[in-house]
């Protein structure tokens, strides 16, 4: 059966304390982090800063999920440039992100960062997918040695010019045949696409180790006008017992409220479609 986490960002101004209370008593299952929002680099966060980080979400009764917005902070990262230097710093990074997620309990890294894939119009799109190939093995690697997986996150035309739909991601996948590195779903990424994510999911789910529940509009489900019945009636006919996790990108009505309202849309379709409560 389903879980169900939201991401931390949008409590910018609460503690991780406060944080982790107001999703545990709302109902959710777990949490997923931003590393930025603990660190500019969160490779200056030590095995104690770590631990805590850990602890305080355990203490609330909540699982760290996972880590997503991977290469916002620090600035200068870049995964299909032509500087083979920033190449090889990124891959560096992304494994040390890898570790920071092991160490706070995470599974999974959400690999989306649209601006620090797109391909320029000069660069040579086979020369730059085979030394992605590369990076992406080399990340499988490192994810199975630590017991994460690194999901690569498709992403809308809107976003990114590299890897949009979730036929390319499961294209990637296959690809890099390799345990440590999978994909995740977007379901607003797969709106924008025209795609309903229901079916996605039900046609790449031997990939899919996460999915963000999110609406056109920027804010979670229920608070827009897309459907998200579908999805949940995929994720319950394949049986899958991942995370459905909220991430809302338009912050104005508040986080708790945004909180608050997904999870009532949560709730909602989880006991249609499950037929027990949630």
């Amino acid at each position: 059966m389903m879980k169900y986490a939201f991401c931390n960002e949008p409590f910018k101004d609460h503690s991780l304390d406060e944080t982790c209370k107001i999703l545990s008593d709302i109902g959710y299952d777990g949490i997923e982090l931003a590393p930025f929002t603990f660190s500019e680099d969160v490779r200056k966060l030590d095995k104690a800063a770590r631990s805590k980080i850990r602890g305080t979400a355990e203490d609330a009764g909540l699982e760290v999920v996972g880590i997503h917005w991977l290469l916002i902070s620090p600035t200068g990262f870049h995964l299909t440039t032509e500087d083979e230097s920033i190449r090889e710093s990124t891959f560096e990074f992304l494994v040390s992100l890898q570790e920071f997620c092991h160490d706070v309990g995470g599974k999974v890294l959400i690999h989306g960062s649209p601006a620090q894939r797109n391909l320029d119009d000069d660069q040579n799109r086979e020369v730059v997918e085979q030394r992605t190939l590369d990076i992406f093995r080399r990340l499988g690697d490192s994810a199975q040695k630590l017991g994460v997986i690194h999901c690569l996150e498709p992403l809308d035309a809107g976003q990114t010019n590299f890897i949009q739909t979730p036929a390319e991601g499961f294209d990637w996948v296959q690809r890099t045949n390799h345990p440590g590195f999978q994909m995740m779903l977007d379901a607003r990424a797969s709106f924008e696409e025209n795609l309903e994510p229901g079916d996605e999911l039900r046609k790449f789910h031997t990939a899919i180790h996460h999915v963000h529940l999110n609406d056109k509009n920027l804010l979670g489900p229920g608070m827009g006008d897309c459907e998200f019945e579908p999805l949940f009636q995929a994720g319950h006919d394949i049986g899958f017992e991942k995370y459905y996790s909220v991430e809302p990108f338009d912050y104005s009505p508040g986080p708790e409220v945004i909180a608050q309202k997904s999870f009532e849309t949560i709730r909602s379709l989880h006991e249609k479609i499950f037929a027990s409560p949630k």
